[in-house]
């Protein structure tokens, strides 16, 4: 109907005779009113359709060219690979880290090479024909040249080729992307535990995995270069490759909580986590050959048995109060004898020359043992390490190293004849932390496991301000802790796998399966109540048998002046400045000789207010304040994981900067219960400290 309403429109529209067709022409022109707009969409859609089936077909056409030509591909390199074997010629082949084969043949297939070289970029190898390809390698040093040039491709391109594949044909999805990661490190390998000589390794990048598994489902839209860093919370790991034998290999294995949140780390530094092990097996070798010891330690004991055992200190100018109470308190109140060594980094005292007065002067006196004071020689050995280097080169072979703010409840003698100590060689006492609740992030899936080379192990950390050790005996696992601290580069700090010193005497013991005993009773926590707020300010370690033994005053030390609020430096250097003006002035005014800008510090010195004090002054004058009045211990009757130390701020029963551990609501602490101090038998330890303390400033104001 509709055809015949247009031919008729289109006849009466092109003629005009006669009056008879005007009754004719206004009947169909008003039909043509309710059918000419539908009729005009409906051929608009049928053009839509054609042309949209057209495209289709093309499509098709192109798609089947394409695949054809890969198959076409297939058939040319089966080809190339059957004909070799027929000669017995062996074919090199490697599967490069973009998933590529690259292959190198002899002069006789070099016309079958050039032939699939036009092929080679449209063509996607699966992982059969890579595992046979690799099977088939048997010329190393082809394997070598081969995959140095494709290391440095991926390293310049930053594009796979199969990411060119990708970007070339639409069609292939994401599906398709996936599978083929998965199908890439079906061939990957884990490195060797046995080997001794490092890996000549090259990055070739983060693989990213799900499910927080470096072993989960592929993640290759997460995949990042070798420099990027890597998100915290991720899961995954870095793959190398050995550039000699063209392995790769999964490293720096992480799951989601494998690294700190503040960690930035890139797979950059993969060669050299992979390798660290086997650089520190050399170290160990060093005193394994004959006649090699560690410093210090003579080859025969000549009867010098009263002469091996002693205490060993490292101090910088801001420790000296603590370490001259220490030292007082084991001589005058615990009648300790035994000698001490004092170690210092000579450049730290450089600036504060009269720092080191009040522990000259006790050691010139003359009713007091030995106190030899030792030089660091080693610049690297500050902060953390100069620990290290003070065990290790110390002059007694059996130590009992104190941080300078460690004081003992009680004579130290009997440790160095303790049954633990006799039997082993190394005492170690643990730590507030443990893998069940660590701010250090030393868990089971840390990576401070693979970086070691050694099995996760679950029990406390170490608290190392104090440490027994038989030098002699151990000293294959002293020259390992001395390699752990020193070596450089350091993921240990860079990746902030352990805090400074304090893991590093444990994990070194472990991983030669050295004997040690760590002490069981995990750490009491001295500190104050105000106003029904417990603040924790001392690590206190026991003996083998659960008794106090040391305090460890290491979040409020002793100044023997009172703690007063920062200034701020700049502020100061202006109000000295006016000072000054305000001085010259005056000397003008008056007539007399107007001094010098440094003449005048003395002066504007000697008027100026020392800044407010941040803790009221103690009923006995002291200026340190009184911070030992509660022990908070842990009820042993429950299991270690009930063992639960926070941090937090106690603010305003205490300074707003003030860090504090323990459970602030001590009656609500049902794993923990706290003694007063006063009712131990140490109770008046921290008033010999203090006072101790206060000589010390006395001595060096002198």
């Amino acid at each position: 109907m509709e055809q015949e309403i247009l031919l008729r429109m289109r006849t009466g529209t092109s003629t005009t005779k006669g009056a008879e067709n005007k009754s004719m022409l206004r009947h169909e022109n008003a039909s043509l009113v309710t059918h000419l707009l539908p009729s005009r969409r409906r051929m608009w859609l049928a053009y839509l359709l054609l042309v949209g089936s057209v495209l289709y077909w093309v499509l098709i056409l192109i798609w089947s060219a394409r695949s054809l030509n890969a198959v076409s591909s297939d058939t040319v390199l089966a080809q190339s690979r059957k004909e070799p074997s027929k000669r017995d010629r062996r074919v090199s082949v490697v599967a490069a880290p973009e998933g590529a084969v690259v292959e190198l043949a002899n002069e006789q297939t070099q016309e079958t090479l050039q032939k699939q070289a036009s092929y080679k970029d449209n063509r996607i190898s699966t992982q059969a024909e890579l595992n046979e390809s690799i099977e088939l390698s048997h010329v190393r040093g082809t394997v070598r040249v081969t995959q140095n040039a494709a290391a440095a491709e991926i390293e310049t391109k930053g594009l796979t080729s199969f990411d060119r594949a990708l970007t070339r044909d639409p069609l292939m999805t994401r599906k398709a992307r996936s599978q083929k990661a998965e199908d890439d490190v079906q061939d990957l390998h884990l490195p060797s535990i046995d080997e001794t000589t490092p890996r000549n390794l090259t990055c070739l990048g983060w693989i990213a995995t799900d499910e927080c598994s470096p072993f989960g489902p592929r993640k290759p839209d997460k995949d990042l270069g070798c420099s990027s860093k890597i998100p915290f919370g991720s899961s995954g790991y870095c793959q190398v490759i050995d550039t000699e034998t063209g392995e790769r290999f999964r490293v720096m294995r992480s799951y989601c909580s494998s690294a700190a949140w503040d960690v930035k780390v890139s797979c950059s530094a993969a060669a050299h986590f992979t390798n660290f092990h086997r650089e520190a097996r050399k170290a160990i070798k060093t005193v394994r050959l004959p006649g090699s010891r560690i410093p210090n330690v003579p080859e025969n004991l000549n009867g010098r048995q009263g002469q091996r055992d002693g205490i060993v200190m490292v101090v910088y100018p801001r420790l000296v109060p603590s370490a001259y109470a220490t030292i007082r308190t084991l001589r005058e109140v615990q009648q300790c004898q035994l000698p001490i060594e004092i170690w210092y980094l000579d450049t730290e005292f450089e600036k504060a020359s009269d720092a080191m007065k009040p522990l000259q002067a006790l050691a010139a006196n003359d009713n007091t043992p030995v106190i030899t004071f030792r030089k660091i020689l080693d610049q690297r050995a500050s902060g953390f390490s100069a620990k290290v280097f003070a065990i290790y080169h110390s002059h007694f072979e059996r130590i009992l190293f104190l941080d300078a703010d460690n004081v003992p409840s009680k004579n130290p003698n009997f440790l160095f004849s303790s049954p633990e100590f006799v039997e082993t060689g190394a005492v170690f006492w643990p730590d507030f932390w443990h893998p069940g609740h660590t701010i250090f992030n030393i868990n089971n899936q840390s990576l401070l496991w693979e970086f070691l080379d050694m099995p996760f192990v679950d029990m406390f950390e170490q608290e190392s301000g104090q440490i027994l050790i038989d030098r002699r005996r151990h000293a294959e696992a002293l020259e390992l802790v001395k390699f752990y601290t020193f070596h450089r580069p350091s993921c240990f700090v860079q990746m902030k796998l352990v805090y400074g010193d304090k893991d590093l005497f444990r994990l070194a013991w472990l991983k030669l399966a050295a004997p040690f005993h760590m002490i069981n009773t995990p750490p009491a926590i001295a500190g104050k109540i105000m106003n029904g707020s417990f603040c924790g300010l001392t690590m206190v370690q026991h003996d083998a048998q659960g008794d106090v033994l040391f305090l460890h005053r290491n979040s409020h030390k002793l100044m023997g002046e009172p703690l007063r609020e920062q200034l701020s430096y700049k502020s100061r250097a202006i109000a000295w400045s006016k000072k000054k003006i305000e001085v010259r002035q005056k000397f003008r005014q008056e007539g007399k000789p107007i001094p010098s800008w440094s003449e005048l510090k003395p002066i504007v010195q000697a008027d100026e207010l020392p800044a407010p004090t941040l803790e009221a002054p103690e009923p006995d004058g002291l200026p340190d304040s009184v911070v030992w009045t509660h022990l908070l211990s842990f009820n042993s009757s429950f299991k270690r994981e009930k063992y639960y130390v926070k941090t937090y701020f106690a603010y305003p029963d205490f300074p707003r900067s003030q860090n504090c551990y323990g459970q602030r609501n001590v009656s609500m602490a049902e794993h923990f219960y706290a003694q007063n101090m006063a009712n131990l038998p140490f109770a008046g330890l921290e008033m010999n400290l203090r006072r101790f303390a206060a000589e010390a400033m006395k001595i060096k104001q002198t």
